[in-house]
């Protein structure tokens, strides 16, 4: 049996037979040459999928699970999407029983990453099911396939995670100061070094912390919030969930204080904002929600109305002067 370009891909999107894995299994042991020759065309693979409809990676998705089914055997299909903006999608089908041992080595090699610069927010969902919300000026590193005992991810930045539940597998969120694991939630975190700013927020379900500094362990519960300030943790209830509207394009200024609040906006419109006046404004509204959709003069434009300050718009350089 011949093993070429057509086969790889089918196996890519666990449409090959059980033979053909085999046949590829043996083909990788061949040589050195085929064994680039395979990490080549998945990486082709990879990209050429990036630029996929998402109606068209549904349709790819339906087609091999009608596959499967007329197969008529037991498997775990595992997916992997990611939609960028909302329009970009990549994905593929592998199966646990296609895998021989020589393409499982190669495949669980592979890391993906992604990256939003500000302005950008994304959602992705992870091989297993996982469903990860990507916050502007944020990254996240995690492996084409899950192998072994854990779900391990990397993250930098913020990221809501709804987590698939599996109790063989737990899920690792790894941040520079504390790793977050869990065997399926829905929780918030907030991981930026530079800033040396760490929280989490338990949506969902129990996570457990552990500090990478002295190993020691905290439980959370539902409904609870951790926040690591100098260089300790603290472990408090969850109020509002306003904090966590930017999944749905929206920021919320509820308790916010002015220089926070374009914080956010310099996070989320891709923006620079000085401010050059000595006191701060004061937010007049009690609840305030803004559609990032709409626009950083219309954001600024609102809250004027209820506060007092003034604003130019350098567009050259980027730059909002508050005055």
């Amino acid at each position: 049996m011949k093993v070429d370009r057509d086969l790889m891909y089918r196996f890519f999107q666990n449409m090959n037979t059980e033979e053909e894995a085999e046949c590829l299994g043996q083909w990788l042991k061949e040589s050195e040459d085929n064994e680039r020759e395979f990490r080549k065309a998945y990486d082709v693979f990879l990209v050429s999928q990036m630029f996929l409809s998402s109606a068209e990676v549904a349709k790819v998705r339906t087609e091999a699970e009608m596959q499967l089914g007329r197969r008529k055997r037991r498997s775990r299909t595992v997916w992997l999407t990611v939609s960028v903006a909302a329009s970009l999608a990549l994905g593929f089908f592998v199966s646990d029983l296609f895998f021989t041992k020589p393409v499982k080595d190669l495949v669980k090699e592979s890391t993906l990453a992604l990256s939003n610069s500000p302005g950008q927010i994304t959602t992705v969902t992870l091989s297993d099911g996982t469903v990860v919300h990507l916050n502007a000026d944020s990254r996240i590193e995690y492996p084409a396939v899950f192998y072994g005992n854990e779900r391990r991810v990397r993250l930098e930045g913020e990221a809501i995670f709804d987590v698939e539940h599996d109790e063989d597998k737990p899920f690792v969120v790894e941040t520079f100061r504390y790793d977050i694991r869990v065997l399926g939630t829905k929780f918030d975190v907030v991981a930026e070094e530079d800033k040396g700013l760490f929280s989490t927020a338990l949506l969902e379900g129990k996570v457990a912390l552990t500090d990478k500094a002295d190993g020691r362990r905290y439980t959370m519960t539902e409904n609870t919030v951790a926040v690591c300030s100098g260089g300790e943790l603290s472990l408090s209830e969850l109020g509002s969930r306003e904090d966590f509207l930017w999944t749905e394009g929206i920021i919320s200024a509820a308790g916010l204080p002015f220089d926070s609040l374009m914080d956010r906006f310099e996070k989320y419109y891709n923006v620079n904002i000085v401010i050059r006046r000595a006191e701060l404004p004061q937010i007049g509204y009690g609840r305030l929600r803004i559609r990032i959709s709409d626009g950083i003069s219309t954001a600024l434009d609102i809250l004027k109305r209820t506060s007092d300050f003034t604003y130019t718009y350098d567009t050259a350089g980027n730059t909002i002067y508050i005055d």
